[in-house]
């Protein structure tokens, strides 16, 4: 008795914490798993539990599988179905996922095992009851969610194993809520450049292939939605980007798969991506088709980094998915990664005409609950300076749960959707007269576990207290709920693709513009069409918490564009050396194109002082030629000069590697010239004035001899 008030006084003060926490609009954590990990030596699966919506008249049937986890035999064992007191808040709720709830106030009949398990050894088990029987019945019956479990006891009535989860009752009648499930048929990039048109296109690997084969993560996804086609209209999110690369598999031609050495091999996944796309093709005009800009991109960072026209849509692509799956897609919703946007990021999207954003609680201000106490509606007001938009908001509790469905449980997928259902119910339960919108939005490149997502979906369809609409109709159908103004949480930002790597993506950029100017339009399409694209898959939001990855993804590119603009370079002489002889004397460079295509260039040459030369203005080079181009060269001076030259593009970006070149000048420049031919003049003049002063010399008396008069006496 004493255990059970410490555990009533432990649940009674999480609950009281948790709707504290849920009263001020901070998420309330979801445990990974739906109970406390199970240290009995009897393991209980569950395969199935109905039915999904309990009616008084209703019989529950359980099935399960039971294994002896122990090295001994168990000896008779007993199986029974036991409730406990209704709960009556989510708080509770959720409080249940780590303190299991007592479950003895009814219980059904029990069945006997009379062989028992051996060691290791596993039965499925079949169990039913009346709802009658579990007290569930009757005009005081409160509406809620009740906890059940399916326990394995030995014949001394000791606990040997238990399966606990949750049962939603809710009479007919109720209003119920509305449910918006997005549907992710998303991926990442798994092409650089692919191919020219007319060959084979080129993926990085075939995980995209292994994705749509049988049991693959969008082969399941997508068969999950063809279940219920006709019953739910799902909002199906597509990228233009898969979609096209799956096209692409699909061709006459095949696809070529890279190697680690750097080879090409056939891929396999042609035949499984014809089917796939086949199939979406069949069920896209029965829900809503909404597709995100190509490649799915990091709105905000893109934005942040000055790329944001990355992230728009464009018509080719969205004609392109209209042409391969038969249906035009919306772009009326938007779903940001993350479900987070900035100010500008959102003026961005609402400008392109969605009239419907997908965001995550955290993006709007105020807290998740209303004045009453009660999960608000999904749906809120959100003003752009563009337009006016509504937010479609989903809640943080469903969101983890959804995304728990993808992890593997000792419980089994079952037992994951009926907590989801439980939720679900118990916001029902909450304003049962109230129809309120909850959006479901699960991961973005979801992979929930066998059976999870199609029974996810088929519960939207079948259960009487939910109904399904889809983003747009739920943006139009509900009552907003104020939320507040749009905020980006401080933590946001370290999910968003890497500084560095949208930093690289706006060189690469800028180097295919600036390639663009030494091709001709045609072939600028053909060379550098591929690289648009490239670029990009670069800012795809798939690179978000994958920073290695991205990081390699756009460094694999630039180092793909660079050696593209490597396939022209300049060339001096063999030796490199040249001689000028004259002062106007020409140096011969040789330019080389390797590519495809007829490349325009310029030479640029950096000279010393004293050594000047003359711009040679564009060159045209022909595809795999080479051309020798006269450089007119001016020198004031001999010796020996070192002289820098580069191809680079009509708009200055460098081609090629920087060439060295030395030059030796033999040739006296003008100012040599000039003091050469003063000198000589000075030499001339100094000639004639001698020349004169001898002339002069000539006409003169006869000189007097030396001495004084005394010397010239006769004797």
């Amino acid at each position: 008795m004493s255990d059970r008030v410490r555990r009533l006084g432990t649940a009674l003060g999480t609950a009281l914490a948790a709707a504290a926490m849920l009263a001020s609009g901070l998420p309330f954590a979801v445990p990974a798993s739906a109970a406390p990990a199970s240290t009995d030596p009897v393991s209980v699966t569950l395969e199935s539990l109905e039915p999904h919506d309990v009616r008084p008249d209703s019989t529950v049937k359980v099935t399960a599988v039971l294994r002896n986890t122990s090295a001994q035999s168990t000896g008779p064992l007993t199986v029974r179905l036991r409730r406990g007191s209704v709960l009556g808040t989510r708080g509770e709720l959720q409080l249940a996922d780590t303190d299991t709830p007592t479950t003895g106030v009814f219980s059904g009949p029990p069945q006997e095992l009379a062989a028992g398990l051996g060691p290791g050894r596993s039965q499925q088990v079949r169990y039913s009851t009346t709802v009658a029987a579990l007290g569930l019945s009757g005009p005081r019956l409160r509406l809620g969610v009740y906890p059940i479990a399916l326990t394995v006891q030995s014949t001394d009535d000791t606990e040997v194993g238990r399966l606990s989860t949750l049962l939603p009752y809710l009479p007919a009648g109720i209003a119920g809520t509305k449910v918006t499930l997005l549907w992710p048929l998303l991926d990442r990039p798994h092409r650089l450049t692919g191919a020219p048109p007319g060959k084979p296109e080129v993926f990085t690997d075939d995980q995209l292939a292994r994705s749509v084969l049988p049991g693959g993560r969008l082969y399941r996804l997508l068969n999950a939605a063809v279940a219920v086609t006709g019953k739910v209209r799902l909002t199906l999110v597509v990228d233009p980007e898969t979609i096209e690369a799956l096209s692409r598999m699909t061709a006459p031609t095949g696809y070529r798969v890279m190697t680690s050495a750097k080879t090409t091999v056939a891929g396999t996944g042609g035949a499984a991506a014809t089917a796939w796309l086949a199939k979406l093709r069949a069920i896209a005009p029965k829900h809503l088709l909404v597709a995100t800009p190509y490649a799915d991109p990091d709105l905000v960072a893109l934005e942040r980094g000055g790329d944001a026209s990355l992230g728009q849509f464009q018509t080719p692509d969205l004609d392109e998915t209209a042409r391969v799956l038969g249906v035009q897609p919306s772009t009326k919703v938007s779903w940001p990664p993350d479900g987070q946007l900035t100010d500008t990021a959102l003026d961005g999207v609402v400008a392109q005409g969605a009239t419907a954003v997908v965001l995550d609680p955290t993006a709007l201000q105020r807290g998740a609950d209303d004045e009453g106490g009660r999960t608000p509606s999904g749906v809120s007001p959100l003003p752009a300076l563009s337009g006016q938009a509504t937010a479609l908001v989903s809640d943080p509790v469903v969101e983890r749960l959804l995304a728990r469905g993808g992890v593997p449980s000792a419980g089994g997928p079952r037992l994951a959707e009926q907590r989801l259902l439980a939720e679900l119910a118990m916001i029902t339960a909450e304003a049962p007269n109230d129809s309120r919108t909850i959006v479901l939005a699960p991961p973005r490149r979801w992979d929930p576990s066998a059976g999870y997502a199609g029974a996810i979906a088929a519960d939207v369809g079948r259960i009487p207290w939910l109904t399904e609409v889809d983003a747009l109709q739920a943006a139009g159908g509900t009552k907003p709920v104020d939320r507040g103004p749009l905020v980006y949480p401080a933590d946001a930002r370290r999910h968003e693709i890497s500084g560095a790597q949208v930093s690289t993506l706006g060189t690469i950029q800028a180097e295919v513009d600036d390639f663009r100017s030494a091709l001709d339009n045609e072939d600028a399409r053909e060379v550098l069409g591929p690289y648009g694209d490239a670029v990009r898959r670069a800012g795809s939001s798939a690179w978000r918490g994958s920073a290695a990855a991205g990081q390699a993804y756009v460094t694999a590119l630039l180092k793909q564009i660079d050696g593209l603009r490597s396939g022209v370079t300049m060339s001096s002489s063999a030796t490199g050396d040249y001689t000028l002889a004259s002062s106007d004397s020409p140096l011969l460079i040789t330019l080389d194109n390797r590519l495809t295509v007829p490349v325009s260039v310029r030479i640029k040459l950096t000279t010393p002082a004293g050594f000047e030369v003359r711009d040679a203005g564009v060159q045209q080079i022909p595809a795999g030629g080479k051309r020798t181009v006269k450089v007119l060269a001016s020198v004031q001076r001999t010796g020996m000069f070192t002289v820098k030259g580069q191809a680079t593009t009509p708009d200055g970006g460098a081609l090629g590697n920087e060439t060295t070149l030395s030059v030796r000048s033999t040739a006296y420049g003008g100012l040599a010239l000039g003091i050469t031919g003063l000198a000589f003049l000075v030499l001339v003049a100094a000639v004639v004035v001698r020349l004169v002063r001898r002339v002069r010399a000539r006409g003169a008396t006869s000189p007097v001899g030396a001495g004084g008069p005394a010397d010239r006496r006769l004797p």
